[in-house]
C-alpha cells in the first residue's frame, strides 16, 4: 500500500511540474495587485504555484473583466476574490486564502465616526466586489455607487458624492498616504474580515487539482517562513504600507 501511494504521488508531481496556468489580476489594488498586476497577492500565489512546480502567466485586466473571463473559462483562475454565497456558486476554491485583511468604513474627517451602515447611506463601492452576505442582504436600502479604482472611491469621499465609501484598510492606507489625504479623510469601524482567495473556473476540469496545489504551495510557503515576508511586502527589500493580519 505504501509503495503504491509513493508511486501515485510521484506520478501525479510528474503531471504537474512544468505545467503553465493562465491566472486573471486585477489593475487597481495597490499594495496587493497595481496597475501593472504587481504587488502582494500576485507574489504569493507566483511563488505558491512555484513551490509546486507550476509556471504562472499572468492576464492583467479590471477586476469584473477577470472574473467574468474565468467564469467563461477564458482563464484557469483569477484573484483577489472573496469567498461568499454568490462566488462559491460561481467558483472553485481551495482551503488556503492568499491573504488576510480587513476592510472599513472611510469618509469625511469632519464628519461623526461612522459605526456602520444605515438605511439610505450613499456607499462608494468597487465595481465587481464582495461585501459580504450581510451586506448583500440589506443592499437594496444603500444608495451604491460603482467604480473600477480605489482612488477613485476617495475622490467621490472628497467631492462629497458619497458619505462613506468602504476599501480594504491596506489600500486605502497606500492611497491616503500617496495623496497626503490624512487630514482629510478618517477610517471608521471594521466593515468585515476578508479572507482573499484565488477562484478557479468550473469551466476548467483542472481546476480542483490547481486548488489543491495552490493549498500545498501557500502551506510550503508558510513552513519555510517565506510566506511572512511576502505578505509584509519584503520580496522587494522594502516594507508595505499594507495592514495585513498574519495567520
Amino acid at each position: 500500500m505504501r509503495r503504491i501511494l509513493i508511486l501515485f504521488t510521484f506520478f501525479f508531481n510528474f503531471l504537474t511540474f512544468g505545467m503553465e496556468v493562465n491566472i486573471g489580476v486585477e489593475n487597481s489594488w495597490p499594495p496587493y495587485a497595481n496597475e501593472d498586476g504587481e504587488g502582494i497577492s500576485s507574489d504569493i500565489v507566483i511563488e505558491a504555484f512555484k513551490e509546486v512546480g507550476v509556471k504562472v502567466k499572468l492576464h492583467v485586466f479590471p477586476y469584473s473583466r477577470i472574473m467574468e473571463m474565468t467564469k467563461r473559462g477564458e482563464l484557469d483562475g483569477c484573484y483577489n476574490v472573496t469567498k461568499d454565497k454568490s462566488t462559491h456558486e460561481e467558483f472553485i476554491f481551495g482551503q488556503q486564502p492568499i491573504l488576510e485583511t480587513t476592510a472599513s468604513y472611510y469618509h469625511l474627517s469632519n464628519r461623526p465616526y461612522k459605526k456602520g451602515l444605515e438605511s439610505g447611506d450613499k456607499v462608494a463601492l468597487m465595481r465587481g466586489y464582495q461585501y459580504g452576505d450581510d451586506f448583500e442582504s440589506k443592499k437594496e436600502s444603500y444608495v451604491e455607487t460603482r467604480v473600477n479604482t480605489q482612488e477613485q472611491i476617495l475622490k467621490l469621499i472628497l467631492r462629497d458624492r458619497v458619505n462613506v465609501g468602504i476599501l480594504a484598510d491596506g489600500s486605502a492606507n497606500f492611497h491616503i498616504k500617496r495623496l497626503n489625504l490624512e487630514d482629510k479623510i478618517k477610517k471608521g469601524a471594521v466593515h468585515f474580515k476578508l479572507k482573499v482567495f484565488l477562484a478557479f473556473s468550473k469551466e476548467k476540469e483542472t481546476s480542483k487539482r490547481l486548488a489543491k496545489l495552490l493549498d500545498q504551495g501557500i502551506e510550503k510557503l508558510k513552513s519555510k517562513g517565506k510566506y511572512q515576508e511576502l505578505v509584509k511586502g519584503k520580496k522587494k527589500g522594502q516594507e508595505t504600507l499594507a495592514q495585513i493580519e498574519l495567520n
